[in-house]
């Protein structure tokens, strides 16, 4: 009976309950609705930044990340890679070559990191030949050597297809090499700042200018099956491969690592400050309410009502006005991340986030599980909000209360 009496005592201020039944679900949906695009946009930079710039996990020669120094090369890098490809989880692998070297064009002259790759293989690592933007990937044989230039970086230098490209670097003795490349094709990823930093060009290209040893390489990249299958992947790599460097991508991009792992933490902060500022709305109400039936709650008193009774009344009529409000804001806000787990947002005024690797297009993304955990903070705090004001309504003295004009 309890139960009925605390829900029909919400409706009986209908316009100031509706209110606060507003204010609750907006301030839900305003929570939900920002933890899944912020969740959506970190899950995106992850996933791009594993996907097109450091893979799951990378070989290196002890010491190599270091300085990148081109001298600390693996040697018999092919027979590594086709031993990896047989590990379970591994979807591909790739042998690199890099260099820092000098762009020299009429526009201006940059510095940058050149990389060589093995098209075909690469395909399974990284997924730059599917942002290509204007001419082909590195693929065939050319009499100059093609590169794969970034979108902006060209656009910079006014470079097009077939412009030439002296490419200046030092190789493995010391002595100074400059090799003309031609402008095969431009890529354009999510990451402008990537884009403007690496161009790519074959593996046996840059080999040549470097003068490595046949079958040599700096780096082997590792792309997994699924990214929960990182840690056992790892460490069977870096048991079969004792003397050599084995990095996860954590360890190669911290700010991967920190923006995969306080997501989480900033959602929950941000849900707690929405709840705190409901929670004083919620506590104001439930005065509010004490205050206007305090005669009522006198009688009630004076008739044999216990107070734990009246206590419990006023809990209930708190729980039940936050819930109602929590569950539509949640569910609302459920279905919106829904919509746009499909059709993405579009951020064109914020396009300058390309250069910290953040897409411009933003898919929402936000666990079933994290919903539940709303919802029962959504409850509890209907239980915390109404403490004060019921333990003000058993503080009532009955006979005083029962006189309140």
């Amino acid at each position: 009976m309890i139960w009925s009496i605390a829900w029909r005592n919400i409706w009986r201020n209908k316009l100031r309950s509706i209110i606060v039944l507003a204010a609750i679900t907006i301030g839900l949906f305003a929570g939900v609705f920002s933890t899944g695009f912020y969740k959506g946009m970190a899950d995106m930079r992850v996933e791009s930044g594993i996907k097109t710039e450091v893979s799951h996990i990378q070989i290196h020669e002890t010491d190599y990340t270091l300085n990148n120094e081109i001298k600390l090369f693996m040697p018999k890098t092919n027979e590594m890679v086709d031993n990896i490809n047989t590990f379970a989880g591994v979807e591909g692998a790739s042998r690199r070559i890099k260099a820092e070297c000098f762009f020299k064009t009429a526009h201006g002259t940059r510095g940058v990191k050149i990389i060589g790759v093995e098209p075909d293989r690469e395909k399974k690592v990284t997924d730059i030949y599917e942002f290509i933007t204007e001419g082909d990937y590195l693929d065939g044989d050319h009499r100059i050597p093609r590169i794969l230039v970034g979108q902006s970086l060209g656009d910079k230098l006014k470079l097009k297809i077939g412009s030439k490209i002296p490419v200046d670097l030092v190789d493995i003795h010391g002595n100074f090499s400059s090799r003309l490349y031609k402008v095969g094709g431009f890529f354009k990823t999510t990451n402008t700042g990537f884009d403007e930093r690496n161009v790519f060009v074959t593996f046996d290209d840059l080999k040549k200018q470097l003068d490595l040893p046949d079958d040599a390489a700096h780096e082997i990249a590792i792309y997994l099956n699924k990214n929960t299958e990182l840690d056992t992947t790892y460490h069977k790599i870096e048991k079969a491969y004792p003397n050599l460097d084995v990095q996860t991508w954590r360890d190669i991009s911290k700010e991967l690592a920190l923006v995969n792992d306080s997501m989480d933490e900033y959602m929950y902060i941000f849900v707690i400050i929405i709840m705190l500022a409901l929670c004083f709305g919620i506590i104001n109400t439930m005065l509010m309410v004490v205050m206007e039936r305090t005669k009522e709650l006198g009688m009630l008193m004076a008739i044999g009502m216990h107070r734990i009774r009246v206590f419990f009344m006023i809990i209930l009529e708190s729980v039940f006005l936050s819930l109602s409000g929590g569950i539509m804001g949640i569910a609302i806000g459920y279905a919106v991340i829904r919509y746009f787990e499909k059709t993405p947002i579009k951020l064109t005024i914020f396009q300058g986030f390309e250069q910290y690797g953040y897409a411009s297009e933003v898919y929402t993304n936000l666990p079933f599980s994290t919903l539940i955990s709303m919802a029962v903070l959504v409850f509890v705090l209907g239980i915390i909000s109404a403490i004060y004001p019921a333990w003000k309504a058993i503080r009532l003295n009955a006979s005083d209360a029962i006189r309140t004009d």
